[in-house]
């Protein structure tokens, strides 16, 4: 009989859900934008510059493809290893981020005309530990590659003997190299020429070029209409002269250092943390309201008995199963990718399912908790089946539950970090972007830690010091 002391909750909590993820997931109409993926922290080609706005190479040839199709510019800062699947799951127009023309990338995509040429180089410190002087010495070294460049393909398929180490951004690898933990590594010969003269690294080319590279901007086939307009920008381009004076401000003899300056005011970085802090504290305010409010109908029918809910209760414990034996990061890209919502809906819903599998447990056990012979009294004395949940059941439950809860949202608050994958500027997403201006890894993500600790570690005293005050109360166990 209990099943049906529970129904009037569980469909009223329903309700509410469904309404606001509805809204959640309601989309933007389009509007004209040519807009485009990069990764913002591929130095000078993608950056973050001293008001921290992106700037670069491809920056600058995006915006002018943009303006020459007469389409606002907008720029996508996203994860290397993600920003192909984002064009083919329709989040941007083209990746204007130096991508390699490659016979395996054109069965996926189109590429226009090549916009610069380069190739790969293989660099070492100018210590050289090792004496390497060409790739045939790196057998058996780290060498450090961008997972999901070509760098990492070649190196894997022609010289198997390298022990390839791969790296999010250039700029782990940079540091990693001048603290010799790496041998070496292999980039485009453009911008470790341009890390070695102008960020004035410690890094010197060894050995002929690796191959030389056609670089090129990749749309969605079969869109012919769109490449053609971005050829035929291209080519006005180089007719005026535009794309060799881009190519000067960066790489030109006395232009690079005009171009770029690895000086951030701190202001400028304050903001850039607080403001991605305030992002992370938002999504994760948002998902864990929607993982408490799913995790009281998923709780009640993890403990609901009878006939007319065997199979309910089986869906539900194999969702929530389901949900906590798979990474929250597959999760969120399958929602971003798979389900087509834009980022900010996506990171909510995910993180807020992914919180509701966990506070659903916290939730059953509450309700376990709970002597059969409370609602049966509170049966006696008249009282309907949402009256006994909501007055007995339900507040003897939540006192138990609670510090099970605010764990959970503790945990929720740090899973936020991984959104910065699906391009959403929150707190790690903005530490990356003033790292890929200053180079100091180590300090920028202490920050970041101890941004996350101000706010975990009262919750967790406050879990503690709640539990105990139940423990006084007599509530412990109820």
């Amino acid at each position: 009989m209990r099943h049906t002391s529970l129904t009037g909750c569980l469909f009223a909590v329903l309700t509410l859900l469904f309404s606001g993820i509805a809204g959640i997931a309601a989309e933007k109409a389009p509007q004209k934008e040519f807009v485009s993926a990069l990764t913002g922290k591929f130095p000078p080609f993608s950056y973050y510059n001293t008001k921290g706005e992106l700037a670069g190479f491809d920056v600058d040839v995006s915006r002018e493809i943009a303006r020459r199709l007469h389409r606002k510019s907008r720029i996508v800062a996203t994860e290397w290893d993600g920003i192909l699947a984002g064009l083919l799951a329709k989040k941007y127009d083209a990746v204007v981020s130096s991508m390699a023309i490659t016979p395996e990338r054109e069965k996926q995509v189109n590429f226009s005309a090549p916009y610069y040429r380069s190739g790969a180089q293989l660099f070492v410190h100018r210590d050289n530990p090792d004496k390497i002087y060409s790739i045939a010495d790196c057998a058996g070294r780290r060498i450090g590659v961008v997972l999901g460049e070509t760098y990492q393909q070649y190196l894997e398929k022609s010289c198997p003997k390298v022990d390839v180490v791969t790296f999010k951004s250039t700029v782990e690898i940079f540091e990693m190299l001048e603290q010799h933990r790496l041998s070496g590594f292999v980039t485009d010969k453009l911008v470790g020429l341009w890390q070695i003269k102008d960020a004035d690294r410690p890094f010197v080319p060894v050995g002929p070029l690796l191959y030389s590279e056609r670089i090129g901007i990749p749309v969605r086939k079969p869109a012919k209409a769109p490449l053609a307009k971005i050829d035929a920008a291209l080519t006005q381009m180089e007719k005026d002269g535009t794309r060799k004076r881009l190519f000067n401000k960066y790489f030109g003899i006395s232009g690079a250092k005009r171009a770029f300056s690895g000086e951030m005011s701190f202001v400028t970085k304050a903001v850039k943390l607080l403001r991605g802090f305030a992002v992370t504290l938002f999504i994760a305010f948002l998902s864990v309201a929607i993982g408490f409010l799913l995790a009281i109908p998923a709780g009640v029918l993890l403990t609901a008995h009878g006939r007319g809910w065997k199979i309910p209760a089986a869906a539900t414990r194999m969702f929530i199963d389901f949900i906590r034996g798979t990474p929250v990061l597959i999760q969120l890209l399958f929602v971003w990718l798979g389900l087509g919502l834009s980022p900010f809906p996506a990171a909510i819903l995910t993180l807020g399912v992914c919180t509701m599998a966990y506070m659903a447990e916290a939730v059953r056990s509450g309700l376990m908790s709970v002597d059969p012979g409370q609602n049966l009294a509170a049966r006696a004395l008249g009282l309907s089946g949402f009256d006994r949940f909501r007055y007995v059941i339900w507040p003897q439950a939540f006192r138990i539950a609670l510090p099970s809860l605010m764990n959970s949202a503790v945990a929720l608050i740090k899973d936020t970090a991984l959104v910065s994958i699906i391009s959403i500027p929150e707190l790690i997403r903005e530490a990356q972007s003033i790292i890929s201006v200053t180079f100091e890894p180590g300090k920028y993500y202490l920050i970041a830690a101890a941004m996350f600790f101000a706010v975990t570690f009262p919750l967790m005293k406050l879990a503690g010091r709640i539990e105990k005050r139940i423990g006084r109360k007599g509530f412990g166990n109820d």
